[in-house]
């Protein structure tokens, strides 16, 4: 039995050795299975991606053959391109060997044509020499036998006619002697006159305000000061005032001394003192015009330098009802600007019996300078006429300059002078300026020099301003700067004339009145216009400024003309002008231009 139990268990230890070893072996078995497994899924993949890769070899195959297939008809079209360029480079070698066989013969046949003009230019040469020859010994011919004709008709004539002239000359001098003398004694006999007139009023009036000044501080110290304390005395020889107190009042000129020592009874006690001095005028401080003293200058003085005779030369139609009476000067003749060219030539009937010694110089009738070329007028009358117009901003454009260089072409040939009434500010602004100098010279550049008509030009002096703006800031201001180098340029034009009228201000003219208001403002206009008179009479001189009081069509007339009349004079008259001077710009200058 223990063999039997011996021989079991060596079985059964045999039989758990080969069931370890199987199971062993069938782990490795199975190890072996998932590895082949593994692999199995990775040829898989493989397969997959290069099958992918296949298809992808293929669509590019595919694209390659398709590229190379228009690639090869691209290469079939550009040989057939090559082609054709190739007989377009034949066919223009062609025609280039056809051009240059013509140029060849283009070349012959001008060669033999220049040949052909010398010999006809050495002829014409010729025939012209003949010929020129003959025609200056025809007109020398003429010269000389026209030369002694002459001669010896002149000799005939001046022997027939040098008695009778010498007697109508030796009267019609006479006469004309006459009225110059006449005229001359006049204006020379009403400015002496004038001048003493001004001085002996000025003295009598000085006399008659110190009279007034001292009886109005004798009724004074009569009603505020104790006569018991005070005395006044008064030196006779000098006509000074003095008053004997304890103090000392200086209006300048009069000295007065209190004499009563402080510790007088009076004045200790409060004795009532003076009120204070009621305000004296100048001239009850000042000597007469006679005095000896020169301690008492005499006081400043408005100028005594007034125009011999004052022509108006701007005045519109309907301007003319205010009258002609410029500050006690009566204008003795007008230059009429019409608004309408149908209005009747001369003086309004309004105003025909109060102005019957005023003469028409002349009649301005108006033209448009950007429209249509007037055809039929100004209208003949007995009166000399021109034509006046205005030029804008408008004219500026450049689009309406050419008809405004033909207009005025037209009224420099059908006109014997021309206005223009300059409403743009051409003076202050650069670009402006130039425009209307380009007009002018293209204007009058084919006009022979004897037959240019003068032209004047209105508001440009004194040109538009802003009053506002101090005359320190005005000096180094560029619309100034501006203004003086367009005076000096519109100089250069020979036939260029400036009317002196009142100015585009935007406030009215003031006048010499009494408010100190009007006073201030006569004061400020007067140093404006001096600032743009000092240019204009240096660069044109007084022999081509002309006065006026009518202002610019763009604004309304001056209802007193008379103020811009006294500003003008005082401008002048402040700025040290002869009376030359005076004479030519209010009354010569309008005669010479507008005169017959």
């Amino acid at each position: 039995m223990t063999l039997v139990v011996a021989e079991e268990e060596k079985q059964a230890h045999h039989l758990r050795s080969t069931l370890r070893s199987t199971g062993d072996r069938l782990d490795q078995e199975m190890r072996r299975a998932k590895q082949a497994e593994s692999k199995t899924e990775f040829a898989e993949l493989r397969v997959r991606e290069l099958t992918v890769r296949v298809s992808a070899a293929e669509t590019g195959k595919r694209y390659a053959e398709l590229d190379a297939a228009r690639a090869n008809e691209e290469i079939r079209r550009h040989l057939m391109c090559i082609e054709s360029l190739e007989k377009q480079v034949k066919q223009l070698q062609a025609d280039v060997r056809v051009l240059e066989r013509q140029r060849n013969e283009a070349d012959d046949s001008a060669s033999r044509a220049r040949d052909t003009a010398r010999k006809f230019q050495i002829e014409l040469g010729k025939q012209q020499a003949k010929e020129k020859g003959i025609e200056e010994n025809a007109i020398y011919g003429r010269k000389k036998w026209f030369v002694t004709g002459h001669n010896e008709g002149w000799d005939a004539g001046h022997a027939e006619g040098f008695d009778d002239g010498r007697e109508d000359g030796f009267e019609e001098g006479r006469r004309y002697g006459i009225r110059e003398g006449r005229e001359l004694g006049f204006k020379q006999g009403r400015k002496m006159g004038r001048k003493e007139a001004f001085e002996n009023g000025r003295e009598q009036g000085w006399h008659e305000e110190h009279e007034r000044a001292v009886r109005a501080f004798d009724e004074f110290f009569a009603t505020e000061v104790d006569e018991k304390d005070y005395t006044v005395s008064i030196d006779p020889s000098h006509q000074y005032l003095a008053i004997e107190t304890a103090c000392f009042i200086f209006p300048s000129f009069l000295i007065m001394s209190f004499t009563q020592p402080l510790s007088s009874p009076g004045l200790a006690s409060g004795r009532r003192r003076p009120k204070n001095l009621p305000s004296l005028p100048p001239s009850a401080f000042s000597p007469p015009s006679t005095g000896t003293s020169d301690m008492f200058p005499l006081p400043p003085t408005p100028s005594a330098l007034f125009p011999g005779e004052v022509i108006d030369a701007n005045v519109r139609y309907e301007a003319f009802s205010h009258g002609l009476d410029l500050v006690g000067t009566v204008a003795t003749g007008v230059v009429l600007l019409k608004t309408n060219p149908s209005v009747s030539a001369g003086l309004p009937l309004a105003v025909q019996p109060s102005t019957s010694d005023v003469r028409v110089l002349s009649e301005a009738a108006p033209f448009e300078l950007g429209g249509p070329i007037p055809s039929d007028y100004p209208e003949p009358s007995g009166i000399p006429q021109h034509l006046h117009t205005s030029y804008a901003d408008a004219h500026e454009a450049p689009e309406a300059r050419s008809q405004v260089i033909e207009t005025l072409k037209w009224a420099f040939s059908n006109s014997r002078l021309i206005d223009i009434d300059v409403q743009s500010d051409v003076m202050s602004n650069a670009a402006k300026y130039e425009v209307f100098e380009g007009i002018l010279v293209k204007a009058t550049n084919d006009i022979p020099g004897d037959k240019k008509v003068p032209i004047v030009l209105s508001n440009i002096l004194p040109p538009p301003h802003d009053l506002s703006v101090p005359i320190v800031k005005l000096l180094a201001d560029p619309s100034y700067r501006n203004y003086q180098a367009h005076s000096a340029s519109l100089s250069l034009f020979p036939n260029l004339y400036v009317k002196f009228t009142p100015p585009m201000w935007n406030q009215p003219v003031p006048g010499p009145g009494d408010p100190t208001s009007e006073m201030d403002q006569h004061r400020e206009w007067k140093r404006k216009i001096k600032m743009f008179i000092g240019p204009v009479l240096e660069a044109f001189g007084y022999e081509r400024i002309i006065f006026g009081t009518s202002p610019s069509f763009a604004i309304p007339s001056l209802p007193n003309p008379e103020d811009w009349f006294a500003l003008v004079r005082e401008s002048f008259a402040e700025l040290a002008v002869e009376q030359e001077a005076i004479d030519a710009i209010f009354s010569l200058n309008a005669k010479r231009i507008y005169g017959p």
